[in-house]
């Protein structure tokens, strides 16, 4: 019985790692919105770039005391997990917009993506302005979240900047981003594979993640309950030997915000402590009732 137990599951990890070595995902079009709240991503501070635009808006303004053009344009950077850098653009600004006469709204460019074939920490994107044939100066810089997880096609990304020119006795440049100013790029990603993200979970040290993912990837978070709970909840049972014990030795270690659980299991694993602690408070609360 034990021999075929064990076939099973060799032919289990044989057909995932078949699947996610062949597997070939279809791009995705999404759009991240400049937002107005700021976060630190592996050492560096930028505002946010999230696919939910912020409640709230900022906005950078700069003057040059003679009538002039305005431009905007922006460089966007790999960022891994120790901070380091790949820059996607060529080192001058991409996707530039420009604005001669007064006025104020919406602006759009493209700029065609290279494509980036690795999992990718997070993306920067620096948004920079200049007075006609100036240089460019660095105005904003904004940062996904860690472990974006994504890798990139070669396809065209449209960036939208809400900007403003206002010229009297000197010439006025604004970006707005934030609120209801929709600044904000439209892209395409493609997600890796199961198999790919087993090897850089791997290549990071993750080695609890690297052995969960096959399991994750099928079962959710439920996974994190039958490889750490069941066994634990039979190790307490075995200890203590009264399920009442057992209940609240489970429960104090799913604990409000996660407990030693919190520890081992990655945030989308967290709601198995939330069913646990509320799974424990009913079975106390029946065994009390039924006395």
């Amino acid at each position: 019985m034990t021999r075929k137990y064990a076939f099973i599951i060799s032919l289990f990890f044989l057909a995932f790692f078949l699947f996610s070595v062949g597997a070939v995902y279809a791009s995705t079009d999404v759009t991240w919105y400049f937002r107005a709240d700021t976060h630190t991503v592996n050492g560096i501070l930028g505002y946010r770039l999230n696919e939910a635009p912020s409640t709230s808006y900022a906005y950078d303004s700069v003057s040059i005391g003679a009538a002039s053009t305005t431009s905007y344009g922006v460089r966007v950077w790999i960022v891994d997990s120790n901070g380091n850098l790949e820059e996607l653009t060529s080192g001058e600004p991409v996707a530039i917009v420009s604005r001669s006469l007064n006025g104020e709204g919406l602006q759009s460019a493209t700029w065609t993506c290279p494509g980036y074939n690795n999992i990718i920490d997070a993306i920067m994107i620096k948004v920079y302005q200049r007075f006609g044939t100036e240089e460019w100066t660095l105005r904003a810089t904004f940062i996904t979240e860690n472990n974006t997880l994504i890798k990139l096609p070669e396809a065209t990304w449209t960036f939208t900047y809400y900007t403003g020119r206002q010229y009297i006795d000197a010439t006025y440049s604004t970006l707005y981003w934030g609120g209801n100013y929709q600044t904000k790029v439209e892209l395409q990603y493609t997600e890796p594979t199961p198999y790919e993200l087993m090897m850089w979970k791997l290549w990071k040290g993750d080695i609890l993640g690297f052995l969960m993912l096959p399991y994750s990837w099928f079962l959710g978070f439920t996974a994190y309950s039958i490889v750490f709970l069941l066994p634990l909840g039979i190790v307490l049972y075995n200890r203590l030997e009264d399920a009442t014990a057992t209940l609240i030795a489970l429960l104090l270690i799913g604990g409000f915000t996660g407990g030693l659980i919190g520890a081992l299991v990655p945030a989308s694993g967290l709601t198995l402590c939330w069913i646990l602690f509320v799974l424990g408070i009913a079975a106390l609360l029946y065994r009390l009732i039924r006395g």
